[in-house]
């Protein structure tokens, strides 16, 4: 199959749609597929690694970032998109894979340009609001028209799956983010600034409101009294983002924080090779969490608070360590709890690295491959290039 795989998000930009999106790509071209990616500019820290590193992509146009769901996100725009019917048709595609299908802009412009098989991967968790009522109910006549272009639904989750069957109840098939256990595993050497006896909490993520980076650091203010020579590392945020957060506590605390900022995909893993524990101090909406998976993939025990999506992925006190209350004190007492006891630590990385296995990559690409499949025939079959339209929602207080 020629398959194009259209987002928002893809390397450098950070987080969970450009790490799935990158190792589909992977996968599928292992598995004999032309694979194209079809995205925005390369901007920011790692542009040209990134130029470099991912073959086969198509940037168009220019974006516009901003913040949207309490995480950094971008939009993109141009000529480029206006026209991508023209892009799509020159590259001779069998399927068009969009992921956040239903965000506009590249996404309703890949909806509406596509002419062939088009399957949908929706990944956000949310909440109801002005915005998504905007977009899904005010303007259905638009929205309801484009989604009904799908031949296949794919969510990553039951959270997500939950939060789009809100306004568009419909047949989702659920294949979730994968990770790379080639990749992350256990016995990779540390990142040499880690290659020592000393404890290490590691944290890889943005600065966004979401990710509760400032709770991680209140609760290691708290934790470097209880356990000696204990050490935070912190990926992809950088210390000034963290100024206001660190002015409120301990003007030493940061000796013992090593800020990393943005580290290359060859590094990232022996970063967790390098740490004791993971901790992922996410306050909500997240889908499934694909740096929990690294984590686990690495051996490494991810501790969490227990929020919706997470929960799909950790199970508490068998592969990882869900935290019921969201709060500096409660993850700081959990992480004291995991932190002096080294046989549990072992046993949850252990029963973790079982878990990312039925997550690797070469699994989820044989699922991704069934579904497009499987949504060429429907299309095929139903003589039509589109489903039918779905229904609409029924009230705007809750999942339908």
């Amino acid at each position: 199959m020629r398959i194009g795989i259209v987002t928002e998000y893809s390397r450098p930009w950070p987080g969970g749609i450009s790490e799935h999106v990158h190792h589909e790509a992977v996968e599928l071209r292992k598995r004999g597929h032309h694979v194209v990616i079809v995205t925005g500019p390369a901007s920011g820290d790692g542009a040209r690694e990134a130029s470099r590193d991912e073959p086969d992509v198509v940037r168009l146009g220019f974006e516009i970032r901003f913040t949207s769901n309490g995480a950094a996100s971008r939009m993109v725009l141009g000529r480029a998109v206006i026209g991508l019917r023209g892009e799509l048709r020159r590259l001779g595609l069998d399927v068009v894979h969009i992921h956040a299908p239903m965000d506009p802009v590249l996404g309703w412009a890949s909806l509406a340009a596509s002419e062939v098989t088009t399957v949908g991967t929706f990944h956000a968790s949310f909440s109801p609001s002005l915005l998504w009522n905007a977009l899904f109910q005010w303007l259905r006549p638009i929205s309801g028209r484009l989604f009904a272009r799908l031949h296949g639904r794919i969510a990553v989750s039951r959270e997500a799956e939950r939060c789009i069957s809100h306004y568009f109840p419909a047949a989702y098939e659920l294949i979730p983010n994968g990770v790379d256990t080639e990749r992350f595993r256990p016995d990779l050497p540390p990142i040499e600034v880690l290659d020592d006896d000393r404890p290490t909490i590691l944290f890889v993520g943005r600065a966004d409101p979401r990710k509760g980076l400032p709770l991680l650091l209140e609760a290691f203010e708290t934790l470097r009294g209880r356990i000696p020579g204990l050490r935070l590392v912190v990926v992809g945020a950088r210390r000034d983002e963290l100024e206001p957060a660190l002015a409120r506590l301990d003007p030493d605390l940061p000796r013992d924080i090593l800020f990393a900022g943005y580290v290359s995909a060859a590094d990232l893993p022996r970063y967790y090779a390098g740490c004791t524990l993971f901790c992922s101090p996410a306050t909500g909406q997240e889908s499934q969490g694909i740096v929990l998976l690294e984590a686990m993939a690495a051996g490494r025990p991810p501790v969490a608070f227990s929020i919706p999506g997470y929960r799909d992925v950790v199970s508490h006190a068998c592969d990882g360590w869900l935290v019921d209350e969201v709060g500096a004190t409660p993850l700081a007492d959990s992480l004291t709890e995991l932190l002096s006891n080294s046989a549990l630590l072992t046993e949850l990385g252990a029963a973790g690295r079982k878990t990312a296995l039925g997550y690797s990559w070469p699994t989820v690409a044989e699922r991704l491959e069934g579904h497009f499949k499987t949504a060429m025939a429907r299309r095929l079959g139903s003589g039509s290039p589109a489903n039918p339209a779905p229904a609409s929602p029924t009230s705007t207080g809750g999942t339908q």
